[in-house]
């Protein structure tokens, strides 16, 4: 009998398929490249973020090194030190470009670092100022204020002198007599505001009367302090230490009550070594002596800090751009419709024009304003011009005029600390400071609040910081 057939078993153990491999090693391979193209990945993120972490940290240093040049040479400046045009500073095992400009009133700085091809710049503006500061709309000294002739005074008077007002002259606000001094009215005389003085008399007083001696022939429509009050009309309450008579008043009456002390004399708000600081300055940076007389008629003329050595005048339709403080050593004057005012760049700083010749100040130093001449500022707010003049003929007895605006002049702020202060004829200015002061012909004097806090881009005061920040 034939044996059966069987078909032979190819299956043997240890043997596999050739398509079952073929398989199983594609598989290996995937996960070898994606393992592989994971790590490279990894490796990529950690090289970029390793770059990226570098040049950080790179940007940091150059910053850093650029900040440090900014304060090395801020702090030359502020300690009066040697700072070169351009210089470097190292740091880090690099170096700080430093490079310093002038520009008006102060400089421009920058600094420009570079660690490995990474560069910042920082760059600041610094200005060098003096401050001061003109509390009041007009201040004067021992010479006292003279106010006729419907002229005002809108805002406030200190005086270290009496105060003497006539026909229908006005203060808008307070009006402050200091020691001994008066106040002393027509009865067309009225303060706006408080009154206080070692004596008033025939004035029209809006707010408070006080007097360390006596309140006469005077309307008070608030309260009144005095040792005693005569033949006065008192809205509020009265208080005396002595007497009240012929008097009429609306409130209380408080007898036996001691009258204000004296009020103190108060310095001018510029002292006389600052302007000596700022003529030496001046005279410095440059010394004009020809021609002289220095005359500018028409055309507009660029005025740098400068010793003008002989009378200066500006006149018909000249304007003269300022960068930089005048010492006129003689006398000054600004007329017609000529235009004197600030370089934009003075910003919110100020700048003063000193008329002062020290060998004659009785009979020279003196400053005209007239016609429809105009001395401004640079545009910006809390920007002005200031006139000085260092004539001392007041002071002295004499009769001369130290400033003299008349007409329709426009000027920002007059200063004659020893000399007569004359404002007439329709003037309009912010501030006036003088030894003495005569107001009439309905000019006016108008304060404004910039005034408190006035800053001089000038070469005595500490430097300013304007503006600090990275630039590209």
């Amino acid at each position: 009998m034939p044996r059966p057939y069987f078909a032979p078993n190819i299956r043997k153990r240890g043997f596999t398929p050739p398509a079952a491999g073929q398989a199983f090693m594609v598989a290996v391979l995937l996960i070898l490249f994606a393992m592989l193209t994971l790590i490279t990945l990894a490796a990529t993120l950690a090289l970029s973020s390793a770059r990226i972490s570098e040049l950080d940290f790179k940007s940091k240093r150059s910053y850093f090194l650029s900040e440090s040049g900014i304060e090395d040479a801020v702090f030359r400046l502020k300690r009066g030190k040697n700072l070169p045009a351009s210089y470097t500073l190292a740091l880090y095992g690099a170096n700080t470009t430093i490079t310093v400009n002038n520009i008006i009133g102060g400089k421009d700085i920058q600094s420009a670092a570079d660690i490995k091809d990474v560069h910042r710049i920082v760059k600041t503006s610094v200005k060098q100022g003096t401050g001061a500061s003109f509390g009041y709309a007009v201040q004067v000294g021992d010479g006292g204020v003279l106010l006729e002739n419907s002229s005002m005074i809108i805002g406030n008077l200190y005086s270290n002198g009496d105060i003497e007002g006539k026909n229908t002259a006005q203060i808008t606000l307070d009006a402050f007599a200091a020691s001994i001094s008066e106040i002393e009215g027509d009865n067309t005389f009225s303060i706006g505001g408080e009154a206080r003085a070692h004596q008033i008399e025939e004035v029209s007083v809006g707010g408070n009367a006080s007097s360390t001696t006596s309140i006469s022939n005077t309307s008070v429509s608030k309260n009144a302090y005095a040792d005693t009050i005569s033949a006065s009309t008192i809205g509020g309450d009265a208080y005396y230490l002595t007497s009240l008579s012929g008097s009429t008043v609306n409130g209380a009456t408080f007898p036996g009550i001691l009258p204000p002390a004296d009020l103190p004399k108060l310095n001018f708000p510029i002292s006389d070594n600052q302007i000596t600081q700022w003529e030496v300055a001046a005279e410095t940076d440059g010394v004009h002596t020809s021609p002289c007389p220095y005359v500018l008629d028409d055309g507009t003329t660029i005025l740098d800090s400068q010793k003008i050595d002989c009378d200066f005048l500006i006149k018909n339709d000249a304007v003269v751009i300022l960068r930089g403080t005048l010492w006129v050593r003689g006398n000054f004057s600004i007329e017609n419709t000529a235009q004197l005012r600030l370089d934009p760049s003075y910003g919110s700083f100020s700048e003063v024009i000193i008329a002062d010749n020290p060998s004659n100040r009785l009979t020279s130093s003196k400053i005209l304003v007239q016609n429809s001449a105009k001395v401004l500022g640079s545009g910006s707010p809390g920007s002005y011009i200031a006139l000085i003049s260092q004539n001392n003929s007041a002071q002295t007895g004499g009769g001369e005029v130290a400033i003299q605006p008349k007409n329709s002049a426009d000027a920002s702020i007059y200063y004659a600390p020893h000399g007569l202060l004359r404002i007439e004829n329709s003037t309009a200015l912010k501030e006036a400071s003088a030894y003495k002061l005569h107001i009439k012909n309905s000019a006016t004097v108008t304060y404004e609040t910039g005034l408190a806090s006035v800053q001089f881009a000038g070469p005595s005061g500490s430097f300013d910081i304007l503006t600090w920040l990275e630039v590209p």
